[in-house]
């Protein structure tokens, strides 16, 4: 296994670590050799010690998969899952997951799970899923502690508990995983597995909004619209979370923007506003918008 530190890269032997130039792991990796031909990868890829070159990055990658360099498939399945490769596919990406996990690679092991939960190449197998989360999550993995959370909270695989999923949902929102702190937020405003707090909703949902979720976003619309604790409700600050989560091309909340400018509800009313939204959210496949525009008349619709 090879990092990069600095200038140099660490190679992890049975002997102690041992620190490389490039040219001494470009050497190695004319060689052959599975470690050397990950680290080339990796140095091209994302620029360590030579110039950032995608391509060379792919080659030397594909060379390391090949050699059956773990940590390089999981790289791969990785930049597979973000759009940033596609000389795989989704079967052979659960494939190479499932391989590597058994390395301990927690991405990889993560990977594995997610292939498992949703039947990706393989048979689906929850009780499997949540063995692969628990080892990443185990490791720290707070994307695979929200998976398994899931499946604790739905009893997939695990016998349902509630407040565990709960309990894992909160280490993973601490940890800054913004699915948790939009799952926490949820636990908290229906009581799943705690009990209700819309204060503490509120709080969850403003951190994950605050890094961009704009399904947190609409939730606090939501809740703004409806007061809650010691908050009355606030049609105004409903409306600004609601026009947020639109403008991040949230359908539902486009339609709810599309009924506060009909009805001027924390915002001046404004028929040609309300005809703007409602139609982008119908465009979406929102029925309620529609049902909404139809209401208005196509008549009096302004043209775009």
């Amino acid at each position: 296994m090879a990092e990069e530190e600095g200038r140099g890269f660490v190679f992890h032997t049975p002997d102690g670590d041992q620190e490389l130039t490039f040219e001494e792991v470009q050497t190695l990796a004319a060689d052959g050799d599975p470690g050397g031909l990950y680290a080339m990868a990796m140095a091209y890829l994302f620029g360590w010690d030579v110039e950032e070159d995608s391509d060379k990055g792919y080659y030397y990658l594909e060379k390391a998969v090949a050699a059956g360099q773990t940590e390089a498939m999981t790289l791969m399945v990785r930049l597979f899952m973000q759009g940033e490769y596609d000389g795989i596919d989704s079967a052979k990406a659960a494939q190479m997951s499932i391989e590597a996990a058994r390395d301990g690679i927690p991405d990889a092991q993560l990977y594995a799970g997610l292939a498992y939960m949703d039947g990706v190449s393989v048979d689906k197998d929850y009780e499997k899923a949540a063995k692969y989360f628990r080892l990443a999550a185990n490791q720290g993995s707070s994307d695979a502690r929200t998976n398994l959370a899931y499946l604790y909270q739905e009893g997939l695989g695990v016998e349902k508990n509630e407040p565990k999923a709960f309990s894992l949902y909160r280490i993973a929102a601490r940890a800054g995983n913004l699915n948790a702190m939009f799952q926490l937020a949820v636990c908290y405003e229906f009581g799943t597995g705690t009990s209700v707090d819309l204060d503490k909703a509120v709080e969850w949902y403003r951190k994950g909004a605050k890094e961009g979720d704009a399904f947190a976003m609409e939730r606090l619309g939501y809740l703004y619209s409806e007061g809650f604790g010691d908050v009355k409700p606030d049609a105004g600050m409903a409306f600004e979370w609601f026009l947020r989560a639109a403008m991040e091309g949230v359908t539902s909340s486009m339609t709810m923007v599309g009924h506060c400018y009909l009805k001027g509800i924390g915002v001046e009313a404004s028929e040609e506003e309300a005809v703007k939204w409602l139609r982008m959210a119908s465009d979406n496949g929102d029925d309620e918008a529609k049902d909404m525009l139809s209401a208005i008349g196509t008549k009096r619709l302004p043209k775009i």
